[in-house]
């Protein structure tokens, strides 16, 4: 006999600032699919609020991917409640992550699904996705023993980004944001400096905390085009400027005369590149990084509790996405809460 499909709830975009909460249903899995009911799921505050508006630039990626109606959500944790054919390692009752939109069960294929251990909780295992994107970009931006470091955003990316960066050895790490409250969050969490300040407003103090040279990366992690110019003016010679997070309207960056002149290298790295598994080419694949991010919180060695900000149910969530858009500042990890919902 075969499965029925499940019966759930999921967030949907009608149109720009518009979200409604809409009966969904969830397939039963197909060959090398598994359907999973959902325990948690993170808010991107930062790409699901640029989809919520949707205020970007017309030909830009952004302005192709989002049309309506539009699910938002890519760090779901759920159960497994059953598996297609040809689905190895996983079975019914496992814990697991997904890419998956917010919605109250999904199906999704294996390869999108990782494996939560049992020492992780389920929060904990909602940030799998934005640390793939982290790390891949610190990996691409490659530091070196003894560099110095900057990251300029301290949203949920940059805060992945500090507590990451904190254990590479770096000779002194710097962060910058405007908020007083989102560095607070970063304290003791791997800066060495924090400083609560605009990008352009950060730049002289940045070149004096590295001697006058300026660092050897800067990361911009901010989604905003005017920091990418301020980010230029604090590279040393022959510093490597890596950029994490897609900017909505890029038409509004610009080059400064340093990238010639002291032969800067812009590194852009995406979340989407690096394959399921490493290879021989690309030695750290999405299964390595979630893995290696798991251990790190299993074994105490970074910090995630202190940035849950807000936990709602599925029902506020209309209401607390305006909320979120109107003061993003004021938010950090937004967690659904999905186990009250009927399956």
């Amino acid at each position: 006999m075969t499965p029925a499909a499940m019966q759930c709830r999921a967030f949907i975009y009608t149109g720009p600032g518009r979200m409604e909460l809409r009966p969904a249903e969830t397939p039963p899995p197909g060959p090398g699919q598994m359907r999973c009911r959902t325990v948690c799921s993170l808010v991107s505050i930062g790409t699901e609020m640029t989809c919520y508006a949707r205020e970007v630039e017309p030909g830009s990626v952004w302005d192709e991917w989002i049309q309506y109606p539009f699910e938002p959500g890519y760090s779901s944790v759920g159960r497994i409640v059953d598996v297609g054919g040809g689905v190895e390692g996983l079975r019914a009752g496992d814990l697991v992550c997904s890419n998956a939109p917010h919605r109250g069960s999904f199906t999704d294929n294996a390869e999108n699904i990782y494996r939560v251990p049992e020492n992780v909780s389920p929060e904990s295992a909602a940030w799998f996705q934005l640390n793939i994107i982290v790390q891949n970009g610190i990996r691409e931006t490659r530091p070196v023993l003894g560099e110095s470091a900057v990251v300029i955003g301290l949203g949920p990316l940059g805060q992945l980004a500090v507590r990451l960066l904190g254990l590479c050895g770096l000779s002194s790490l710097v962060a910058v944001d405007p908020s007083d409250e989102r560095c607070a969050l970063a304290e003791g969490n791997g800066p060495d400096e924090i400083l609560a300040a605009t990008a352009d407003a950060a730049v002289d103090r940045v070149r004096e905390l590295t001697g006058g040279r300026g660092a050897e990366i800067v990361f911009d992690i901010t989604g905003h085009p005017a920091v990418f110019h301020a980010a230029q003016h604090m590279l040393a010679r022959r510093g490597r400027l890596g950029l994490i997070g897609d900017v909505p309207k890029p038409g509004e960056q610009t080059l400064t005369h340093d990238i010639v002149s002291n032969s800067i290298s812009i590194v852009g790295a995406h979340g989407a590149v690096p394959p399921r598994t490493g290879n021989d080419y690309y030695r750290w694949g999405r299964q390595e990084m979630t893995e290696f991010f798991f251990g790190l919180v299993a074994a105490g060695r970074i910090s995630l509790d202190e940035l849950t900000t807000h936990r709602i149910t599925p029902g506020q969530a209309p209401e607390r996405y305006a909320e979120i858009h109107a003061e993003r500042a004021a938010y950090m990890g937004v967690f659904v809460d999905w186990t009250g919902e009927d399956a």
